[in-house]
């Protein structure tokens, strides 16, 4: 008998494995694959792989990511997402108690105005809102809300017949300049589209100014200006432009539920550390 209870005895002192605790869940809404906003989402679930699992959610954009974390069931906990959008939805949606906590500006992004060369005008205020149609990326997009904002900044924008259509498909009808002659884009300067639309096709696009002291207005809940005026060099765009023109720039934000960080405050506090990493290494590029 007692030959029997000593492995029971052994069995019974030996460590108890524990199971490891799963990892907290953090989904975040970026954009389309291959985009800015998709690349720092990846970057993020790369920096976090130890500490967070993350899920990153591809979207149309600004707009759906702030509906996908204002709605329930949420499909986020965090968004990437212009600030202008951001100030919109609040325009266009009152009724909405939407918060979110601005965890960190990434870069800011370039409003570009770009224009086949058969256009007689150098800034926005020369276009002809007859002769002259604007196409904007789809509904959803970026460049869709810089564009509504704009116009209920000011009025002079509206006046505009603007079109949309996905951005490569309105960048050929540009180049061809029979039924568009112009087309806004927001992104980084000199990446994306805007880069193809210098190196392949200069000869045929410019870049035209925009500038009104309209767009500087306060905004949102914050009351603050979520556009500001900046130069674009020539060598960003060593054919589209021959001198220097101003255009508006607004900030790609990363927001975060203030319900998931208070819930993983551990989890919250890694993922701080890992936007410090990338914002730094976003500005050293």
């Amino acid at each position: 008998m007692r030959v029997l209870l000593i492995p029971l005895l052994l069995s019974a002192l030996a460590p108890v494995a524990v199971a490891a605790a799963p990892r907290p869940l953090l989904r975040i809404c970026t954009g389309a694959k291959g985009g800015g906003y998709h690349h720092v989402g990846v970057g993020l679930a790369k920096a976090l792989a130890d500490t967070v699992e993350v899920e990153v959610i591809q979207t149309h954009g600004s707009w759906e990511n702030l509906e996908a974390i204002d709605q329930e069931p949420r499909r986020c906990d965090a968004v990437i997402a212009q600030e202008d959008a951001y100030a919109l939805y609040q325009f266009e949606k009152p009724e909405s108690r939407l918060t979110m906590d601005r965890m960190v500006t990434l870069y800011a992004e370039a409003v570009h105005l770009i224009c086949n060369r058969t256009v007689q005008a150098d800034d926005v205020a020369g276009l002809h809102p007859q002769r002259h149609r604007i196409l904007v990326n789809q509904y959803g997009s970026g460049t869709y809300i810089t564009w509504r904002l704009f116009g209920r900044l000011d009025p002079s924008f509206a006046r505009y017949k603007a079109s949309e259509l996905p951005l490569e498909e309105g960048l050929l009808k540009v180049v061809d300049g029979v039924e568009a002659q112009c087309m806004v884009m927001v992104s980084q300067p000199g990446q994306g589209t805007a880069r193809l639309a210098d190196r392949g096709f200069g000869d045929k696009l410019k870049l035209l100014t925009i500038d009104a002291e309209a767009l500087h207005a306060k905004v949102g809940r914050d009351r603050r200006p979520v556009y500001r005026t900046q130069p674009v060099d020539p060598q960003t765009y060593p054919r589209l432009l021959d001198k220097p023109r101003a255009t508006q720039v607004v900030d790609a934000v990363f927001f975060a539920s203030p319900q998931w960080k208070a819930r993983h405050p551990d989890a919250a506090a890694a993922l701080a550390r890992a936007l410090l990493t990338l914002v730094a290494e976003l500005r050293t590029r």
